[in-house]
């Protein structure tokens, strides 16, 4: 392309795969990098592990991005012997057969990714993976909870215990991780488990809302309000939905990431919620 090896060289352009470099203000996505490893250095490999798992659109930890400086993760026949290299990482084994992405990348599969990011994710977050899994919003590679669940009661791997825990506690249905941590923080704070994604339509208009999660005997919903809700339109279709909610009876709180960091505040607003509630006769 005229690039001069002095330039390829410089600090304008980055290294990423052998005899691959990217310009460094504007790096390639994980799936073009994937796409060139797959057919001009390890064609007969499959994209794994964490690459795997950020190509199927599960939400990983910044740090294990692609973006953040991660390698690239994929599986080899043991058979063909290719080492790795910088950003490279070449796994010798076999799985079963891979799925392929809209793109044309070959992944391996979803339980077998899951059980690789079982050695590197906290509980926490692997649960927010296989529930992403389950999303009914997902437009590509589904795989419901009980699916995970009875596989991993058969695959075998130094995580699979990990997994096998992780999967008692997904479920589907759930929409981002922060409603997976939302959950999770309710029952280990000694709440039941709530209900995801109810459904509320405004019958002066027919618009059909949902929940982040619910409680509904108390008529309390929980929204989980990520960065993008403090956008103009998103805060106008949140007030909306308020207004819908409070108008059937349902008092709406809503949390921050501020809340997870420090949830006493938030509990002590739903428990007392909750005997506002009670008092009024509702759950019992």
């Amino acid at each position: 392309m005229g690039v001069s090896e002095e330039r390829l060289a410089s600090a304008e352009f980055t290294r990423v795969l052998p005899g691959a470099v990217t310009p460094t203000a504007s790096p390639a996505p994980l799936l073009e990098v994937a796409r060139h490893a797959l057919g001009e250095i390890v064609p007969a490999a499959v994209i794994s592990h964490i690459s795997a798992a950020e190509l199927l659109a599960l939400p990983l930890p910044f740090e294990l991005t692609w973006e953040q400086g991660a390698p690239l993760h994929v599986d080899l026949d043991p058979a063909l012997r290719r080492s790795g290299a910088a950003r490279l990482v070449v796994h010798a084994r076999t799985r079963p057969r891979p799925i392929r992405l809209r793109s044309g990348i070959p992944v391996a599969d979803p339980i077998g990714v899951l059980l690789d990011l079982a050695g590197v994710l906290s509980h926490d977050d692997l649960v927010a993976c296989i529930d992403a899994l389950g999303s009914l919003r997902r437009r590509e590679v589904r795989v419901p909870v009980d699916t995970v669940r009875i596989a991993a009661q058969s695959v075998t791997g130094r995580h699979v215990r990990a997994l096998r825990r992780a999967a008692r506690e997904a479920r589907d249905a759930v929409d981002s991780p922060r409603e997976t941590r939302t959950r999770l923080l309710l029952l280990r704070a000694g709440f039941p488990e709530p209900e995801i994604n109810r459904p509320v339509i405004d019958p002066a208009t027919g618009v059909e809302y949902f929940i982040d999660l619910a409680y509904p005997a108390w008529r309390i919903a929980i929204e989980y309000d990520g960065k993008d809700h403090f956008e103009p339109e998103r805060a106008r279709k949140d007030r909306y939905k308020d207004e819908v909610l409070h108008d059937q009876g349902w008092s709406v709180l809503r949390l921050t990431v501020l809340d997870h960091r420090d949830p006493r505040a938030f509990l002590a607003r739903l428990r007392y919620r909750i005997a506002q509630a009670e008092a009024r006769g509702r759950g019992r």
